[in-house]
């Protein structure tokens, strides 16, 4: 019980926060934000992050274990890696319609630059994600104990699946706060040019 209200409360301060700093953000000039651009671009491109991209790709969900807890954490897991990895193709997509260039700096002036609208459901979209997997994380406590109340034929099953989840958190949450941070620049860049 307390574990839920303190993650409760965790989630509602990352929230209060990544919007503060959305409207932080739109005191910023146009070379901070451009500044602020290039490390998160570093950051995107850097050995860690293709690494985590990396193992998120190899993953894949295991077979059900019969344990219903690690069965349906398994599964929020499965759903949480394929949003993850629609993210990391619709995030650099993104950066290039409102900045005119890709993360790699091949301008392309031929796109349709995204609306307000649509960059602030993207991270609002995000933001959810990163409740959920939260929410999720406090789940894995419940489903490690039913692993080990298991059965001698389900337990390398559920292990399995736990191991999974356990990993696929570990993967998701930092990617989808460095994509959180992509998306409240790229806002703040669109409403810093005015022309939204």
């Amino acid at each position: 019980m307390l574990t839920k209200l303190v993650y409760k409360a965790a989630i509602c301060l990352g929230l209060i926060l990544v919007m503060q700093q959305n409207c932080f953000a739109q005191a910023k000039t146009k070379d901070e934000l451009k500044a602020e651009r290039e490390v998160l671009k570093s950051e995107m491109k850097s050995k860690d992050a293709e690494e985590r991209k990396a193992k998120l790709e190899k993953l894949s969900a295991p077979k059900p274990s019969g344990i219903s807890s690690v069965d349906g954490l398994a599964a929020n897991s499965s759903q949480m890696l394929t949003s993850s990895k629609e993210l990391n193709v619709l995030i650099p997509e993104m950066y290039k319609r409102t900045v005119g260039e890709s993360v790699d700096g091949v301008a392309d002036v031929t796109v349709k630059k995204p609306t307000l609208d649509e960059l602030n459901a993207l991270g609002l979209n995000i933001a959810t994600q990163i409740k959920t997997v939260s929410e999720a994380s406090a789940t894995v406590a419940t489903a490690s104990t039913d692993l080990k109340g298991a059965g001698m034929m389900q337990a390398p099953k559920g292990a399995k699946s736990l191991n999974f989840s356990k990993d696929v958190m570990a993967l998701v949450l930092p990617e989808l706060n460095l994509n959180l941070k992509v998306v409240n620049n790229l806002i703040s860049t669109l409403k810093s040019s005015g022309n939204y």
